[in-house]
């Protein structure tokens, strides 16, 4: 079984050693862009975390009559650390971490700018290996390459949707959990709204954060990581297993730097050092198992779009291990590990359906 996306004409046009370099340089060039952002473009000197984050802006705060300082919340439960200790100044995360509204601003502008330019690069790469040196045609045997088309439809109803609910379908168990939490948005939630006042009130919360993790973040992601290095891949000649098992490594390894962030929040110990060896480890294999899920999508369906509605899903959902939902509702133990069952076994169901 071979990819589907690729005109026979595309294969094998470059050497593998190219392929692996120019995946090389895609990745770096992205994870470089985040930490270049800083140096390269300029703050807006009326930015703060209050105005930028979203929703309801929190007034700062000052201890009380008694002499007892208020608590700050975290903006982001994954960046507890980055709070200002400072109890006095207005909430929100420290001035450079990755929390911080400038900090995103400046980093989602950076990566748009390397997606774009790793995404001209395969064209260049097409149109340079193309006897003809046509810029019509090597625009247009990119965007196919990319997977920047839609799948292509076909009579099989499930077969059209399949590609699309095998997430939430592998997510049946987080779901339940959710829905037992009353967080499930869906149906009445525990604020004993409906689905219009729920998606209302989600809508308001809406900001930088979720801008990053929800909307820029995988469309870059993907587009680098699915489509860009599986395309020079391709052209690279890669087989079929390597496309869906070995390129996602690249993703994974674009997390590593993580590590890094880790080692300093937590303040540079031996410590931090270890915490941060084993989050980078357990970031690394499950960014990994899903870059294979989402390659094997990519070059079944032909279409970046079924990946990317995953990632996005994916990232939403976040990691619900049946153990913690199942320790939060013990009564619903058995269903609990029944529907995270389920779902495993509708997945591989679904994955040999494709």
């Amino acid at each position: 079984m071979g990819p589907t996306i690729a005109p026979p004409s595309l294969v094998g046009i470059i050497s593998p050693s190219t392929s692996h370099a120019l995946s090389f340089l895609f990745t770096t060039s992205y994870v470089g862009s985040l930490y270049l952002s800083h140096k390269l473009f300029t703050s807006s000197p009326s930015s703060s975390p209050k105005a930028s984050i979203g929703g309801t802006p929190k007034k700062a705060s000052t201890p009380d009559g008694n002499g007892n300082s208020p608590a700050v919340p975290p903006i982001s439960s994954t960046d507890e650390d980055d709070i200002d200790p400072n109890p006095y100044r207005a909430p929100g995360p420290k001035p450079g971490s990755r929390d911080h509204p400038d900090t995103i601003k400046k980093r989602m502008i950076a990566v748009t700018i390397s997606t774009a330019l790793s995404l001209s690069g395969v064209y260049l790469t097409i149109n340079n290996a193309s006897p003809s040196r046509s810029s019509i045609a090597s625009i247009s045997k990119s965007i196919t390459l990319l997977g920047l088309r839609l799948p292509t439809l076909g009579p099989d109803i499930i077969g059209n949707v399949l590609p699309y609910a095998l997430a939430p379908i592998l997510m049946s168990g987080p779901l339940y959990a959710t829905y037992l939490d009353g967080d499930l948005s869906i149906l009445r939630n525990r604020y004993g709204e409906g689905l219009w006042a729920g998606f209302k009130r989600t809508w308001r919360s809406f900001g930088l954060i979720e801008l990053r993790n929800y909307v820029v973040g995988p469309i870059t992601e993907e587009l680098v990581f699915r489509s860009t290095i599986l395309s020079v891949s391709i052209l690279g000649g890669l087989s079929f297993k390597s496309l869906v098992f070995a390129t996602p490594l690249w993703f994974g390894i674009a997390h590593a730097h993580h590590a890094l962030e880790t080692y300093r929040k937590n303040g540079a110990t031996r410590d931090a050092a270890i915490h941060a060896i084993l989050g980078c480890l357990f970031q690394l294999s499950y960014t990994t198992l899903f870059g294979w899920f989402a390659s094997y999508l990519y070059l079944k369906t032909g279409s970046v779009l079924p990946p990317l509605t995953s990632h996005i899903f994916c990232n939403v959902m976040g990691i619900y291990l049946p153990t913690s939902a199942a320790a939060r509702h013990p009564r619903r133990e058995i269903l609990i590990w029944t529907s995270y069952l389920a779902g495993i076994a509708g997945f591989v169901w679904g994955l040999r359906r494709l």
